[in-house]
């Protein structure tokens, strides 16, 4: 059976709403299938722990059956997808679209505030940041950072990961930046992580 690409996209806070299905689904044109994942930040289910067991699990039963599997978190998303990476390591590549991955010091807004109504999303971040250190090169690699010029939810120096690719979203205001990410921009999310098929079929020599 031939692999296909899925790119799962699991949304930041409030992702209860609806549409992301609809946003994502022109990327279809890629050869990719697309997914939405929904954390359930605000559920009230306070540890993050068990969501993110249920991301891993959806990603390992893809995997198992032969896919490729990458994945792009938008906001609150984005620390989910990179513990998810550094928990099943064979993901392809990891978009990281204007989310916060560090507490950071002396930022507003801090991360108690950012996180006030939902303990996961905190928790998430603080994971996160107590495994980057533990991250080999090798999945540094697969990382593409996406941080907009402004940014009035998440700090900028909270995002940058070294080894990473980070690049400069040409864009302003954190909403309004996450959906030209999903849309206008899709193209730069779409080679990376189709460029990381290719890169990762010739180290294995396929």
């Amino acid at each position: 059976m031939s692999s296909e690409h899925h790119v799962i996209y699991v949304p930041g806070l409030k992702d209860q709403r609806k549409g992301y299905e609809f946003l994502i689904n022109g990327w279809k044109i890629y050869g990719i299938i697309p997914h939405v994942h929904r954390v359930g930040w605000e559920n009230g289910e306070k540890s993050f722990r068990p969501k993110l067991k249920k991301l891993v699990t959806e990603v390992n039963n893809l995997i198992n059956k032969g896919n490729i599997v990458s994945l792009v978190g938008g906001s609150a998303g984005g620390s989910a997808v990179l513990n998810t990476l550094v928990e099943e390591p064979r993901v392809n590549a990891v978009v990281n679209l204007c989310g916060r991955l560090r507490a950071g010091k002396n930022v507003f807004p801090s991360l108690e505030l950012a996180a006030r109504n939902s303990p996961s999303f905190k928790e998430s971040v603080l994971l996160f940041e107590s495994l980057e250190l533990k991250m080999k090169p090798e999945l540094r690699r697969k990382v593409l950072n996406l941080i907009p010029i402004w940014d009035e939810v998440v700090p900028k120096t909270t995002v940058p990961l070294k080894g990473a690719t980070n690049k400069t979203l040409f864009s302003i205001e954190h909403m309004f930046s996450g959906f030209l990410g999903m849309t206008l921009f899709s193209p730069t999310i779409m080679k990376f992580i189709k460029d990381k098929v290719v890169e990762y079929d010739h180290v294995k020599g396929n």
